[in-house]
């Protein structure tokens, strides 16, 4: 499992103070290339110079408690599931130790240019397992 810590942000809230549920999909995104970097994948990389990409294919969010600006929260990421040409990474928001969000992302790899769904490759698929928990 991978942690980030974040600040909420007057730009993540709507005209109340409160924040905009689409703003949970930032911050799992903020997240998964914190842990890219943390382990020296430099996501431009990944999009330039990788013969695959992986597109995500479905997102949902659960919102479970308000924040607002100032709110210091972790956000927890770790791929929950692991299959031949996708992947489910899953997202919780906490604030204070409490769930405050979840967030999963399913990706599914394709080939660069033709756009087929393919395997996902060994190099990425050893690096997927490192952060798999179940």
């Amino acid at each position: 499992m991978f942690k980030t810590t974040m600040t909420v942000r007057m730009y993540d809230t709507d005209a109340a103070g409160i924040l905009y549920f689409g703003s949970q999909f930032r911050f799992a995104h903020d997240a998964f290339e914190s842990l890219l970097a943390s382990e020296g994948v430099s996501f431009g990389d990944l999009l330039e110079k990788e013969s695959f990409l992986f597109v995500i294919v479905h997102a949902e969010a659960d919102y479970k408690s308000s924040l607002k600006v100032g709110d210091i929260i972790d956000v927890r990421t770790y791929i929950s599931r692991i299959g031949d040409t996708s992947f489910a990474v899953e997202y919780s928001i906490l604030r204070n130790s409490e769930t405050v969000g979840r967030v999963q992302t399913v990706h599914v790899c394709i080939d660069r240019n033709s756009r087929e769904k393919i395997s996902i490759p060994e190099k990425a698929r050893l690096f997927l397992k490192k952060y798999y928990w179940s």
